[in-house]
């Protein structure tokens, strides 16, 4: 483990620790609750028990709609309690038993719960009231809090322990996640005014959906992960046929995140031309291997088949469902500002602004790594010829906040 991430574990925990002590008056007297303490304990331990992992690591759970229910109810310290009970079914549930783990969890359960809490009496809402409804705002905004916090705990020790950015954790863990994770504050609500009601029997009753709200979780990543493994297929495919190219679509990829997220492109843009970088050369797979390894420069003959394989790409992504969106990227990522690339001849902004992007990553990628035919580029070289081909072959802006991503990098 690293330092970084024990110290952010510590950090947690004592966050974790005070706001607990600060809570701790405000406590419900125990002996009075102890049989729906332990009640609420056991169930969170089971839900718990049985998580689902997330694509890029970290696991998602039911507990949330019964700390919900306990926060409305008892309010946010025994709530962090309950909280920190749960985290006894994850060491249950798995071989890895690190006390590390334990530790965050533990801590990371109670500061959301605690949290959430908060929010929730700061916004007005009252504690074990019967007529939860009129608190349908503040139990809304703790919801929301809870997700919030939680979300923000673990995308941070995940980035952290994996070394990977911080975004792509969110983007794929969190926020596809976050809309089922808040769909059920309304279970938990619903709960709460059950529970006030009936009592433990009432709680019970929702246990079923409560179930189906984790089978659902588990489709969702499930599906995710197939996604993923797929497109990593794919470019393994790249790679074996095009030993010289090798890496290539992986820095392409890395370069076009980076020029996208420098020119304000949304976070679903930037996932859908990341897809794209990985799998642009992927119509090189109908392509004669003589031609792709040839150590000559290409006959015209030569070069008109090459030209077939941004068609061929597109046609295979546009065959897979989740994919189709990156099709008109690989399509034309070989087309020319000026209009005179291929295979359709677009022109400036016809051509679309994804495609432009990769065209500029490719481009630098390929000039800077060796082919069979010449030897790379320097840098300076590179950049001059971005320059030289900027309105002709590149989408000027973006040229040139290209070359300004390539010297930061440099000065940095």
């Amino acid at each position: 483990m690293s330092n970084k991430l024990k110290i952010y574990i510590i950090i947690t925990a004592i966050l974790a620790t005070s706001l607990f002590i600060y809570l701790l008056p405000t406590i419900p007297d125990l002996s009075k609750i102890w049989f729906p303490v332990l009640f609420f304990i056991i169930i969170s331990i089971m839900a718990e028990f049985i998580p689902v992992s997330l694509p890029e690591g970290g696991e998602i759970t039911i507990t949330f709609p019964i700390d919900f229910v306990v926060i409305l109810v008892y309010g946010p310290a025994l709530a962090m309690v309950v909280s920190a009970f749960s985290s006894i079914g994850i060491i249950l549930s798995k071989e890895n038993r690190r006390f590390e783990k334990f530790l965050f969890n533990t801590s990371q359960f109670s500061l959301t719960s605690g949290v959430a809490g908060l929010v929730y009496q700061y916004a007005g809402g009252l504690i074990g009231e019967q007529n939860f409804i009129k608190f349908i705002i503040p139990a809304s905004l703790c919801a929301f809090a809870y997700c919030l916090v939680n979300s923000i705990l673990v995308t941070g020790v995940l980035a952290i322990e994996k070394n990977i950015n911080i975004t792509r954790v969110y983007l794929i863990n969190i926020k596809e996640t976050l809309p089922s994770y808040l769909a059920e504050a309304p279970i938990g609500f619903i709960m709460s005014i059950i529970y006030v009601e009936i009592g433990i029997l009432g709680m019970l009753l929702f246990f079923f959906p409560l179930l189906l709200a984790r089978r659902s979780f588990e489709l969702f990543t499930k599906m995710r992960i197939m996604y993923l493994n797929t497109i990593k297929a794919l470019a393994a495919a790249i790679d074996a046929k095009d030993p010289y190219t090798h890496g290539h679509s992986e820095r392409v990829s890395k370069m076009a995140v980076q020029l996208a997220k420098r020119l304000n492109f949304s976070e679903m843009e930037t996932e859908y031309i990341e897809y794209a970088a990985i799998l642009h050369d992927i119509g090189k797979i109908g392509i004669e291997d003589s031609i792709l390894q040839k150590k000559d420069r290409l006959t015209d003959e030569e070069f008109e088949k090459i030209k077939k394989h941004p068609v061929i790409g597109a046609g295979i992504i546009d065959s897979i469902e989740f994919l189709k969106r990156c099709s008109d990227t690989v399509l034309h990522h070989h087309e020319h500002y000026d209009g005179k690339g291929y295979p359709s001849g677009l022109k400036g902004e016809g051509i679309p602004k994804n495609a432009r992007l990769l065209a500029i990553a490719d481009a630098y990628d390929a000039m800077s790594s060796d082919r069979p035919y010449r030897k790379k580029l320097s840098e300076q070289e590179i950049l001059e010829e971005l320059k030289n081909e900027s309105g002709k072959q590149f989408d000027p802006v973006m040229t040139k906040e290209f070359i300004s991503l390539v010297m930061d990098k440099k000065r940095y």
